[in-house]
């Protein structure tokens, strides 16, 4: 009699082992999330400092330049310094050397003003090293990816814009961070808004700094299928045009619009006038946008419209003399300036609570423009060395674009170009710590697109396995020289 056997188990197919992560892997993951945090601490500094004044006002300051360093130590101890940059690397030693005149010349009058003017002009650059390094060996999704993170900030920056358009000013949100009224920096009887940031100015770098992130977002855009997802992408877009000239900042307005510009340029330089096309109906676009605001919700515009003299576009003769005095005529509002300057880190925000010597000069007046401030502080040889350096970045990362970016990354990398010569060109880099950040992450990103550009990351091989194929039917041979129904006939007798 025969048994009946059970039927044995059939083992798994063995799975290959998750490859391990490296350190030098960890490091990064740890540097993107700490790059995330700034930018987050940037766009709601403000908001965190009105919800709490006193002692965690101050903590919150200071915690994106905590930040900044934390990158710097994890740069030095866990990452090699990227080679492919080495055009930043040395020319940030270059300036550090240079910028020890400055700085010892300011601890003869104050110690810790030397120490907050040197961080002032030498911490922020550690922000563009650590974008190149974190993205140095990611795909352009993966960069995609993170601008889009920081691109869909602009919708909450925008809907708490338009909610202070309809609270009193005296509301904590319209309030300063020390809670104090800002109605002295109203216009046309409307509040200028500042949205999560602690003043208008800080708002309105982050709209210049929108115009290229926005718009690197849309890199892949057409391949998107979902059209929930498209209306989401679209959706900074109507509130970056709106909250500009909510903000009543020619700063904001002119700015972006010179980002524009600049890129139109660019595209033309390369002879890429299929780009310069789009970049004409993206300008389109965006009047388009805000002449529709203006119909439906002209109080939304009259901050704006008042303090331009009734104009929405185009640039009043008020802002073309200040353009014009910010470069060529700064020097009459300084008075005699040593050759080092007077010191430091004086006309930043936050100097003369620090240092009584700075106090003492932010009681005489405030130099508004970049040229003004940099003569002001670091006298003729600052204006050398520190111009020197910013335009050295410009030129360096303008020329990769140029020449070595790929047509496929030309419409994200026109307008990241763009926004690092517009504002590495006027942006008061030495004493708005914002400004500087989001400058320096244009400028890591900009050298990321060439990099890429160079070094395309080819998509990884499909390693999984596929199911045997099934054995192709054997194709009857006929004869040559004979039909296959004279075939059949031959085989019949």
């Amino acid at each position: 009699m025969r048994t009946a056997t059970l039927p044995t188990a059939v083992k798994p197919l063995a799975q290959p082992a998750p490859a391990k992560i490296t350190t030098e892997q960890k490091a990064t993951r740890l540097l993107r999330r700490t790059l995330i945090v700034l930018v987050l601490l940037l766009t709601f500094e403000g908001l965190l400092r009105k919800l709490e004044h006193g002692s965690v006002g101050v903590f919150i300051f200071l915690l994106k330049d905590v930040a900044i360093l934390f990158m710097g130590v994890q740069l030095i101890t866990r990452h090699k310094l990227p080679p492919a940059v080495g055009f930043l690397t040395v020319a940030y030693g270059v300036v550090t050397f240079f910028l020890l005149p400055n700085i010892i010349m300011t601890a003869t009058h104050d110690p810790l003003l030397a120490v907050f003017g040197a961080k002032q002009y030498l911490l922020y650059p550690i922000v563009g090293l650590t974008v190149f390094a974190v993205f140095q060996n990611a795909t352009i999704d993966e960069v995609v990816r993170f601008c889009r993170l920081v691109a869909f900030l602009m919708i909450p920056a925008g809907v708490v814009a338009l909610i202070q358009t309809k609270l009193p000013s005296t509301h904590w949100l319209n309030m300063s961070v020390e809670g104090s009224s800002l109605e002295n920096f109203s216009s046309a009887g409307h509040l200028r808004v500042s949205s999560t940031f602690s003043f208008v100015a800080q708002f309105g770098a982050f709209l210049n700094m929108q115009m290229f992130m926005v718009f690197f977002a849309f890199h892949g855009f057409t391949k998107l299928k979902s059209n929930l997802m498209k209306m989401i992408f679209l959706a900074p877009v109507p509130l970056l045009v709106i909250s500009s000239y909510l903000t009543g900042s020619r700063g904001a307005v002119i700015g972006n619009s010179s980002v524009l510009v600049i890129a139109m340029v660019l595209g033309c330089m390369r002879f890429e006038f299929g780009k310069v096309a789009k970049f004409v109906a993206i300008a389109v676009i965006v009047a388009a946008v805000a002449l529709i605001f203006q119909f439906f919700f002209p109080s939304l515009m009259a901050t704006y419209s008042v303090r331009e003299q009734g104009h929405v576009f185009g640039v009043s003769e008020e802002i073309q003399t200040r353009v014009w005095n910010s470069f060529f005529g700064w020097m009459s509002n300084t008075g005699p300036i040593p050759f080092f300057g007077n010191g430091l880190g004086i006309m930043s925000n936050g100097s003369d609570a620090i240092s009584a010597y700075a106090k003492g000069f932010r009681l005489e007046g405030w130099t508004e423009t970049d040229f003004a401030t940099t003569f002001f502080e670091g006298g003729p040889y600052l204006i050398f060395v520190w111009y020197a350096f910013r335009y050295y970045i410009i030129f360096e990362t303008t020329r990769r674009f140029l020449f070595q970016t790929s047509q496929e990354l030309f419409l994200p990398g026109a307008f990241c170009q763009g926004y690092v010569i517009l504002v590495g060109l006027t942006g008061t880099l030495g004493i708005q710590p914002p400004i500087a950040i989001w400058w320096w992450l244009g400028v890591g990103l900009s050298s990321i697109l060439w990099w890429r550009s160079i070094h395309p990351i080819e998509p990884a091989p499909d390693d999984s396995p596929k199911p045997p194929t099934q054995a192709a039917r054997p194709v009857p041979q006929v004869a040559r020289g004979r039909s296959a129904y004279a075939d059949r006939l031959h085989h019949r007798r």
